[in-house]
């Protein structure tokens, strides 16, 4: 039986990976995580990994930041791990942990290095300095990788100006796959249920707004979008479902703003395809992206959505789904959500072409060909 040691945080693996995890196990291959727990999530994996015959959850002293000094502890973790126990595929992901261990395997020949980048930090438009240093680093690294994974079509042109071990590949994939199976939109009845639970009016136009609340997601743009139409559109309402470190400052802008009876706070759901069922708009501002699982789960519940131009969205929104505005710009989403509020044939339309649209970044068509690329 063939050995995969996964590393990555505990977010990532919650996120992204466990459906992955078990289908790896289901085609014969122990399956060890190895992950930082930054998102205290290690209970629930562990609790996934109780129903694998053969893996086990590990954690890893690794910080998400790369000026951490509890980095070095980490990367002796995963030293001690690649002296003393054998893989026959180490695949890694997300910056720290990614060169981490890369440099942790680097002498191990006998061992297929995989490295899945979920989003350079460095990109176009971004800050130059940082992004000439991330670049140079993953420059670097990319000669202790056998298989380079991409998941957006920027990425995937950078990567070319790499130098990977010999025999090296690079592969762009659809993303890591979304569910779409588990996303729908709701019938008449229980629209009426779930959105008076939500403290929500039938005749309400209801904007999703999800994700990690800091400086990378950008909410503040949109909460201020929001405000500047408010009088012109009296049914809009928002769902903002999330945590994080900005989460205290958000809430002040909205009372600020006097938005605190049009934006509510949902916290960290575990019923997002619930909730997106009753929502009219997806609405995402991130500056950084690899792709948007937010909005490939906005797509799969046939909203329409208005997203910044960064190079993930750029992947998954056209014309027909959505409108791409200017990451800085209140004016650009005020009008574009206007749009939307205003149109219900345009809803209609975006609605159908992303219920299509998203099949093709579907789970069920990505596990396999991740499988494939891991096996090639």
């Amino acid at each position: 039986m063939k050995k995969i040691l996964l590393t990555c945080t505990d977010l990532m693996a919650t996120q992204f990976f466990t459906e992955h995890i078990e289908y790896w196990h289901e085609k014969g291959y122990h399956v060890d995580l190895l992950c930082s727990p930054v998102g205290n999530k290690v209970d629930g994996l562990v609790e996934v990994f109780k129903g694998i015959e053969n893996g086990s959850v590990r954690t890893v002293a690794l910080n998400r930041s790369p000026f951490k000094i509890s980095n070095l502890k980490g990367f002796f973790q995963l030293r001690k791990i690649a002296n003393n126990e054998h893989y026959d595929v180490v695949v890694t992901n997300e910056p720290v942990m990614g060169v981490l261990t890369r440099l942790a395997f680097a002498d191990k020949k006998d061992v297929k290095v995989i490295y899945i980048t979920h989003g350079f930090h460095f990109y176009k438009g971004g800050p130059k300095l940082s992004g000439s240093i991330y670049k140079a680093v993953e420059y670097f690294a990319a000669h202790l990788t056998d298989l380079l994974v991409t998941i957006n079509q920027e990425d995937f042109e950078a990567a070319k100006e790499f130098k990977l071990r010999k025999n090296g590949k690079l592969y762009h994939i659809p993303g890591i796959g979304v569910d779409t199976a588990k996303f729908y939109k709701s019938s008449e009845d229980e629209r009426k249920e779930i959105r008076k639970e939500l403290g929500l009016s039938t005749n309400d136009f209801v904007v999703a707004i999800i994700g990690e609340l800091n400086d990378n997601k950008n909410q503040e743009v949109i909460i201020k979008a929001i405000a500047s139409i408010k009088d012109k559109c009296p049914r809009l309402k928002a769902l903002l479902m999330g945590v994080g470190e900005n989460a205290d400052k958000l809430k002040t802008l909205c009372s600020q703003l006097n938005t605190d009876d049009i934006i509510t706070f949902l916290g960290y759901r575990t019923d997002i395809d619930k909730i997106l069922s009753v929502c009219d708009l997806g609405v995402s501002a991130s500056i950084r992206e690899g792709l948007g699982l937010n909005i490939l789960e906005e797509m799969a519940s046939g909203l329409p959505v208005v997203a910044s131009a960064n190079r993930g969205h750029k992947d998954l929104v056209t014309k027909e789904s959505g409108i791409l505005v200017d990451i800085t710009s209140v004016g650009e989403f005020a009008e574009a959500i206007m749009t939307f509020y205003n149109s219900p044939e345009k809803c209609e339309a975006a609605s159908k072409n992303n219920l299509e649209r998203c099949k093709k970044f579907d789970l069920e068509l990505v596990k396999p060909l991740l499988l494939s690329i891991i096996e090639g």
